[in-house]
């Protein structure tokens, strides 16, 4: 039987992998306070379709002869629920779950995929933004991820610039085309974008290939967006840490504000996260509030971590038992687990030897043996996997070598 299209199975190493960063991500949200929140995969069309937009639209999933589709992203749901909920703001929460688009699977692309999003809903304070790109800093920080930049713009200035020009009604082919830039390069944009600028062309496009600091890019866009350069100096006050980048668009939809993108610098440099503000959005839903988030590819984060080889299982411990003392392995895999070990016993019946391999193969980092000699000393032969060393001990002191004690 074959697998649907586009869609992955993932094998016990590659779910532990992916476990131990939903743990990592999940426990450094709820750090900075944020709170978890559930909503379904499926949604009416109609919640879909108000903030789908030009960029997924033909790609939802539509369940036929009903009024209901399965989520593109983690926002929807949210949106629908904050606008029609009432909670002390702001209000902070994150959820980690898989999404799915109807596009062509393709290397890196799938029709099923996971996000982890963090949003504050209430404030409409930079000192959101500030917050969230450190979270989000300390999440990589922690899983090892260390070759990335953050790039920032504020679709503010974009908006201002093409409003002093005078050509604000072709905004959305503009951002279209400067939101692949990474792909087609700065040449290829100012050929397509040059006509539709006229004469402005030479004295706007130049800004999107800007060189030097951020406050030399910031100066040189003060008179066409005083008020959103302003955002963006505010911003630098409370997390520095990041490059001005006039050219990042993140999509056409629905932000209104600050855009973000973490961008690999090393081996891969695609991005992996990346988000921004969206003040109107909540509107379409019901009750409107100022709103910012950003969405960590679990997909691409994966990518970067790289395949585990170390573990292929959770178990710290197999006990490997004679037939005739199994049931003294039950009792002793009873104590490990009250003491918070991981521990497993034979369930086929195997002979010592294939016991071994099965801990070999999983490699499980250590094995305790029970035989006759065993039961009648009150003891157990405890084998390091990784150096082969044995010893005789008790219960208590096996235990406490396997949590290092």
């Amino acid at each position: 039987m074959k697998r649907a299209k586009g869609m992955r199975d993932f094998l016990p190493p590659q779910m532990m992998q992916r476990e131990k960063a939903f743990a990592t991500i999940a426990e450094t949200y709820r750090e900075f306070g944020f709170q978890p929140l559930e909503t379904p995969a499926l949604e009416y069309l109609s919640t879909l379709n108000a903030k789908s937009g030009d960029e997924i639209a033909g790609q939802l999933f539509e369940i036929s002869n009903s009024e209901l589709g399965m989520r593109f992203d983690l926002t929807v749901p949210l949106s629908r629920v904050a606008a029609n909920t009432s909670f002390p703001k702001p209000f902070k929460r994150y959820q980690i779950g898989p999404v799915w688009r109807r596009e062509e699977p393709q290397k890196g692309r799938f029709r099923e995929f996971w996000q982890a999003d963090a949003d504050i809903v209430g404030s409409s304070s930079m000192r959101s933004e500030a917050e969230l790109l450190e979270m989000t800093t300390v999440i990589f920080k922690r899983l090892g991820i260390k070759d990335f930049t953050i790039l920032l713009n504020n679709r503010r200035i974009l908006n201002s610039l093409l409003e002093y020009f005078g050509i604000s009604k072709k905004r959305n082919e503009i951002f279209r085309t400067l939101d692949k830039i990474d792909k087609i390069g700065y040449k290829s944009v100012y050929k397509t974008l040059k006509p539709m600028f006229g004469e402005y062309a030479d004295q706007i496009l130049p800004i999107f290939d800007m060189k030097g600091s951020n406050n030399e890019k910031l100066d040189a866009l003060e008179k066409y967006a005083p008020e959103g350069v302003a955002e963006v100096r505010e911003l630098q006050k409370l997390f520095p840490k990041f490059t001005f980048d006039p050219s990042l668009v993140r999509g056409l939809g629905y932000y209104s504000g600050t855009v973000y993108e973490f961008k690999g610098t090393g081996e891969y440099k695609g991005s992996f996260a990346g988000g921004g503000r969206y003040d109107g959005l909540l509107d379409l839903y019901g009750q409107g509030a100022p709103a910012v988030g950003i969405s960590l590819g679990i997909e691409r984060i994966i990518l970067l971590l790289g395949e585990e080889k170390e573990k292929k299982t959770y178990t710290q411990v197999f006990i490997a038992t004679l037939p005739e003392v199994y049931n003294e392995g039950l009792q002793i895999a009873k104590t490990l687990r009250k003491n918070g070990i991981a521990a497993e016993t034979d369930l086929i019946g195997r002979n010592i030897k294939k016991q071994f391999d099965y801990a070999r193969v999983l490699l499980i980092p250590w094995v305790i043996i029970i035989g006759q000699k065993e039961v009648e000393k009150k003891q157990v032969t405890l084998r390091n996997m990784k150096t082969g060393k044995e010893v005789s001990t008790t219960l208590a002191n096996a235990i406490s070598k396997i949590k290092g004690k």
